[in-house]
């Protein structure tokens, strides 16, 4: 199983298709004027059988967005919760980052230098995964 999962927002989303071992296949950030499009050609590209949307800021328009857009490839789309992904998706950045100065300077007093919805999409994906049978 392929799915992809998609941390919405006002301006922009963050996005990551993951397998069912939650190996990330490919994560980034988009402006939302993109979503459609995305969506479609990751959805072609991965084989992907389930979307997943946070159920937070944007959360109810990306759903009903792409359930229309996605009905006719059979593509399943559901929401998530989002409580504590932002934190846990902040954290997962420093870290997967934390290269040259920065592993001198403890993350809680760092701040992300570019958006990280793709790693809080990454959060909602392997919650989404692990509820699975």
């Amino acid at each position: 199983m392929t799915i992809l999962a998609i941390d919405p927002g006002k301006c922009k989303f963050g996005y990551a298709v993951m397998t069912a071992e939650k190996q990330v296949l490919q994560q980034g950030t988009a402006e939302v004027s993109r979503l459609c499009p995305l969506a479609q050609k990751l959805v072609a590209d991965f084989s992907v059988q389930t979307v997943v949307i946070g159920d937070r800021t944007g959360g109810n328009s990306f759903y009903a967005l792409l359930a229309t857009t996605l009905a006719a490839a059979g593509v399943e789309v559901r929401k998530i919760g989002e409580d504590n992904s932002s934190r846990e998706g902040r954290r997962r950045f420093l870290e997967a980052n934390r290269q040259g100065w920065r592993r001198l300077i403890p993350l809680g007093l760092q701040s992300p230098w570019r958006p990280y919805d793709d790693y809080v999409a990454v959060v909602l994906g392997e919650r989404f995964l692990r509820r699975q049978p």
